[in-house]
């Protein structure tokens, strides 16, 4: 089945190895760190390895600290300078080389954006351009930074060694300290490290020297290069060429891998489902047309088919293929596309929710709808067990956790039927994925519907269960998930009561009512907003681009307050503007009257200000509908509920808590 995708499943040789195929593990910063010895946890051991199951080349390990003076407060980033390290490390080389996989790992120094909570060290770059990230005007490198700093690049190298890995990539984008001197935007020195291009070059040529010397030439090392910094007066293609052209004559190096982007621009780098899909092909192709001599790696962005990797290759852009997000999601997917099953690949719908999002908080990352992402020693391959005995079970609502609960449940051998009550299965999703620009999201469900059918589950939709026919149903065991809804009164956790006004107002609706048809929206909106999250940016943006006149108002100091960490907030904040929708943060309502809202603001509640609307849509609490359950309570022999009706979540929430409870029953 392989010759589907001939080019996928080609080897190829990198430095002295030969990788059996071209798709790898692109390095993505997992959080998997013991914050008090800098020592990555087992559950990375784990992830990894059950990557390396479904026959991945290559894996990249992501980024590594060099020094102490590269921490990025609250991103744990191994300490990969401390040989101490290197007994941990082995545990996870041997378990991917036990699969077959090659493993490098990613090595860098964080330069002017760090931030360092541990010592009182200041971050180090090679000017004082201040960092929009850290906060902080870092202290310009003098000659016995650079030497430390580079002694840390090869300390790392030859700890690489040490634990068996294959190789190293030396991290020379995102802004970072090796790139920091590659480009002109950070890098205003006038010595034999600035300037020119050679000048400017001559850091991480040092470094690459100096690794390359420490290793020996039967160790792979890589750079992984900057196509283009998105920032005015940074470097961009051309440059990136040139640099390529001159690192390749150079020698010393076994390969480049092309990325895109600096830590001011990570909404485009880590591109959420607004984005264009493959935003990186175009450089990596740059590159491999100037530069024959080395392979060219590239993770082209947004990729989740197989057949869209194939083209990449098939068109020379690249040499091999990473993926990142599309692997959190599914950690089969090479072998899946390897034995004919790509309609089988549970796609990344790159909501960013638990991969950016987690990151930015110093939270493992994860993956919303693939429950196992992160905790492989618990969920992972092979860890299903066949229940004894096999029941006959009743779920009770067809979003994702009813879904997931279903899918899992029937895998075990349980009969499961599954009812709901709409003529379509998905819940909350299907509606979310009635937003602009977030239709992908529906992938959640579509994976979970055909998994379903696979495992022999039962659907019956269109049916509206209530308390007596779900008591008389001929099942051992009723699960409940019949998720939750946003309250039409507006209370919240703002003032912990309804909006007055409200209750019974023909001008007010909700979400769901609005993105299912139930409701329209007049001349003029007010969209309340205490969730900060996606749904009112959403609806904000539907009913402008109708036509509508709309304010959105929202407690927290900015609208869309959790979108900032998944890096959805740039994507969704520039379109509101071109839509000249009105945003009032810090604020909430007073009263609510047929055609408009008394408004206040919070820190300074004597300044009311009236609003018109014509339609009022209640962005607040959201309330478990779990009414069913309740009157289930002491009726059933055995009953269980999971989801947004034990309390409201989000997609992850919802899956993992039906994910447990599949594997326990």
């Amino acid at each position: 089945m392989a010759s589907l995708y001939p080019l996928l499943f080609e080897p190829i040789d990198i430095g002295t190895l030969e990788l059996p195929n071209r798709v790898y593990h692109a390095p993505v910063t997992l959080n998997h760190v013991d914050r008090t010895t800098g020592f990555p946890t087992d559950a990375l051991a784990h992830y990894y390895a059950e990557r390396a199951r479904s026959g991945l080349g290559l894996i990249i390990q992501g980024a590594m600290d060099v020094s102490p003076r590269s921490e990025f407060w609250p991103v744990p980033h191994a300490s990969m300078y401390d040989p101490a390290i290197v007994p941990v490390l082995r545990r996870i080389v041997d378990g991917v080389h036990a699969h077959g996989t090659r493993i490098f790992v990613e090595l860098f120094h964080i330069g002017q954006a760090a931030n360092v909570r541990h010592s009182d060290e200041p971050p180090v770059a090679p000017s004082a351009v201040p960092s929009l990230i850290a906060g902080r005007t870092p202290k310009i490198m003098e000659q016995e930074d650079i030497d430390l700093a580079i002694d840390g690049f090869v300390r790392s190298t030859v700890n690489a060694r040490e634990a068996g890995y294959d190789g190293v990539e030396l991290h020379a984008t995102h802004g970072y300290l090796l790139g920091q001197f590659l480009s002109p935007f950070f890098n205003r020195r006038d010595d034999a490290y600035g300037g020119s291009l050679e000048h400017r070059m001559r850091f991480l040529r040092e470094t690459i020297e100096r690794c390359r010397a420490a290793v020996g030439d039967d160790f792979v090392i890589g750079v992984r290069l900057v196509g283009d910094e998105l920032l005015a007066g940074g470097l961009e293609v051309a440059d990136a060429v040139a640099i390529a052209r001159r690192l390749a004559a150079a020698g010393g190096l076994d390969f480049l891998d092309i990325d895109i982007g600096a830590h001011q621009n990570y909404h485009v780098t880590m591109s959420p489902m607004y984005g264009a899909p493959n935003f990186n092909v175009a450089l990596a192709s740059a590159v491999r047309e100037a530069v024959d001599t080395l392979p060219i790696l590239c993770a082209p962005g947004r990729l989740v088919d197989p057949g869209q990797a194939e083209r990449v290759l098939a068109d020379g852009h690249a040499d091999l293929i990473g993926l990142g997000r599309a692997l959190i999601s599914d950690p089969e997917w090479l072998a899946k596309a390897r034995t004919g099953r790509s309609d089988d690949i549970r796609h990344c719908v790159f909501c960013n929710q638990y991969t950016m999002g987690n990151l930015f908080k110093g939270l493992p990352v994860s993956c919303i709808q693939n429950p196992a992402a992160g905790r492989e020693r618990q969920f992972g391959a092979d860890t299903l067990q066949p229940a004894r005995p096999a029941r006959r079970i009743a779920v009770i609502g067809g979003g994702p956790a009813g879904m997931e609960f279903a899918r899992v449940a029937a895998l075990r051998g349980h009969r499961v039927t599954l009812y709901e009550r709409e003529p379509e299965l998905g819940g909350q999703v299907r509606l979310a994925a009635r937003l602009p620009r977030r239709d992908e999201i529906a992938g959640v469900v579509r994976w979970l519907g055909l998994q379903m059918e696979r495992c022999g589950v039962t659907v019956v939709t269109g049916s509206a269960m209530d308390a007596d026919r779900i008591a008389a149903l001929d099942a051992d065991a009723i699960v409940i998930a019949t998720g939750a809804r946003f309250a039409a009164d507006g209370f919240s956790g703002v003032t912990a009561q309804p909006i007055a006004g409200a209750v019974g107002a023909a001008s007010v609706t909700t979400p769901e009512a609005l993105l299912a048809g139930a409701a329209e929206a007049g001349a003029t909106a007010l969209i309340i907003d205490a969730d900060g999250h996606v749904t009112a940016a959403g609806i904000a943006e539907l009913l402008a681009a109708r036509g509508t006149r709309v304010t959105l108002l929202t407690c927290y100091p900015s609208i869309g307050s959790k979108l900032f960490d998944e890096v959805n907030f740039p994507h969704v904040y520039a379109r509101l503007l071109e839509l000249n929708v009105s945003l009032r943060v810090n604020a909430w309502v007073a009263g609510i009257r047929p055609g408009d809202a008394d408004v206040f603001n919070l820190y300074a509640p004597a300044r009311l200000e009236t609003i018109a609307a014509d339609t009022v849509v209640m962005v607040t609490a959201r309330a478990a509908t779990d009414q069913l359950y309740l009157a289930l309570v002491g009726r059933v022999a055995e009953l269980h509920r999971i989801g947004d009706c034990v309390a409201p979540g989000d997609i992850g929430t919802a899956m993992l808590s039906a994910h447990r409870l599949a594997r326990t029953l």
